[in-house]
């Protein structure tokens, strides 16, 4: 497998330096990190390097007034220096970066916290009751997965920390466990209408010029019911839940990589694997369920207080789900847990302090690796890739109202592998994508279905993505490994919503 790898990683070599000299420089940076990443199975290290390849280019080109305004003009290294710090400022003001690192900081702190009540390791006892061989363990791990569908930072983060120990102890893989919470933590935050991702998707839809109407000719106005247009034609999606649920019942053989990863694995003696010390005092399932109530609850709802939301509430898709924010949520489950552990005892103030501390320190590589990400994306933007795929998309001939809906799925699919980026690439083709479908008369929501099942698939099937680095952090999985013990099945869901993009498109 190894081998492959390495193979591959040269041919994306190749590819970058035959774009360098096609003057194709937008697609550099993208090739390079890929290729560096297939061989050295790295994340932080092929971003880096992809980032300084791209700034070294910008500089051929005079800078980027848009993008790195005050690094125009500047030389090789100087203008990456300078953009980092542009773009870490950008993605502040527009509360992107800034929302990113906020969550990821504060789950961690919250996940740590859950460990050291010694609640999660209460539902792993709990589990323990209910799960006796390692097929259950799997198939506890896919359905539990479906309770945290308000994120996929909190699914990944969540569902690995608790069911690591559980899977451990009948000795399946981490790289199985992680491909399992892969199948499940992205797709079913664009399946389920309550979540971050439809928040953010439905708001582009509604954004769309010219406003988006339903089958009454009304215009939508809330991007909850926009992207519910969209939910049915998310086949990515769907085809993954199905396939997470074929792997976990064992009616879907491992491929060589995950064959070789449970071979590897030994399971651990029972003396091993006891979950509370003789003398230490067990964690309580309570420890764990009601700070994940008061995170779900305050994701959703508002602070009973605010009056401006209370005191008119009504029982309408745009007050229920117009509310969601995962921000609020993650703060609010944060503080009550912190005080709630301390008002009654639950652990010493030194305790909660130290594991709050390790909670946050433990997300750091993922914050590193999570900027240089923000930071690769605004460079290849700097060097026209956006412009680039919008210009060769528009300039297929065969392009026409049945094969757009695949040729949108197909190209988002690897741009979003291809630069681990999925919320900007969607946000930047949904007027683009509009435009094409209203032009070529095409399916509006089969085509936006489309483009929002290719950033689905891109998120999960990229090596270095945010929730790559997540899933792997939380089952203790070196990333790269991980990234590609799951390509192949990721490979067949492309290959399978590509098929139906196709007879979707000439039926509908």
């Amino acid at each position: 497998m190894k081998s492959v790898s390495t193979i591959i990683g040269v041919a994306l070599l190749f590819l970058a330096t035959l774009c360098f000299f096609v003057h194709w420089h937008a697609l550099v940076p993208a090739f390079t990190v890929l290729g560096i990443a297939m061989i050295t199975r790295k994340a932080l290290e092929p971003l880096i390097i992809g980032c300084a390849i791209g700034f070294a280019l910008l500089a051929q080109h005079g800078g980027s007034e848009e993008y790195f305004p005050e690094g125009k003009g500047m030389i090789f290294p100087l203008n990456m220096f300078d953009g980092m710090f542009t773009s870490i400022a950008r993605d502040a003001h527009d509360q992107g970066l800034i929302w990113v690192i906020l969550v990821c900081i504060l789950y961690g702190a919250f996940v740590q916290l859950l460990n050291a009540s010694g609640g999660i390791k209460a539902v792993a006892r709990y589990s323990e009751n209910h799960v006796t061989n390692k097929k259950q363990s799997l198939i506890m791990t896919y359905f539990l997965s479906f309770f945290f569908f308000l994120d996929d930072y909190l699914s990944a983060l969540s569902v690995g920390n608790t069911m690591r120990p559980i899977t451990d102890k009948f000795g399946v893989s981490r790289e199985k466990l992680a491909l399992v919470l892969t199948m499940v933590c992205v797709p079913i935050t664009i399946i389920f209408p309550i979540s971050t991702w439809t928040i953010f998707y439905g708001t582009q839809i509604v954004a769309i010029d010219g406003g988006v109407l339903d089958a009454a000719g009304v215009a939508i106005t809330n991007p909850i019911q926009a992207f519910l247009g969209t939910i049915p034609y998310n086949f990515s999606a769907w085809i993954s839940l199905i396939m997470g649920g074929l792997i976990v019942f064992q009616l879907i053989p491992d491929t060589k990589a995950i064959k070789e990863a449970e071979a590897n694995v030994k399971p651990i003696e029972p003396a091993a694997i006891k979950i509370v010390k003789p003398n230490a005092k067990p964690g309580k399932l309570v420890y764990f369920i009601l700070p994940i109530l008061v995170l779900i609850w305050c994701t959703v709802f508002p602070y009973p207080f605010d009056m401006d939301y209370w005191g008119s509430f009504t029982f309408s898709s745009e007050y229920i789900f117009g509310s969601i924010d995962a921000l609020r949520g993650i703060v609010t489950a944060v503080v009550f847990t912190y005080m709630y552990f301390l008002l009654f005892k639950v652990i010493k103030f030194n305790k909660i302090s130290k594991h709050f501390v390790l909670g946050l320190e433990t997300i750091t590589f993922v914050l590193t690796v999570l900027g240089f990400t923000y930071l690769l994306k605004d460079v290849q933007n700097a060097l026209g890739f956006n412009e680039f795929v919008v210009a060769n998309l528009q300039g297929i001939s065969w392009l026409n109202s049945a094969t757009l809906p695949f040729i949108v799925f197909a190209l988002v699919a690897w741009i979003c592998w291809a630069t681990g980026s999925n919320w900007g690439i969607y946000a930047i083709l949904v007027p683009t994508t509009a435009l094409l479908s209203h032009t070529l008369g095409a399916n509006f929501w089969l085509s936006q279905g489309a483009l929002a099942s290719g950033t689905v698939w891109g998120a999960a099937a990229c090596f270095f993505s945010d929730n790559r680095v997540l899933t792997a952090q939380s089952c203790k999985v070196n990333m790269m490994q991980h990234g590609i013990s799951q390509f192949p099945y990721q490979l067949t869901i492309f290959v399978a919503s590509s098929v139906l993009y196709l007879i979707a498109g000439f039926v509908l």
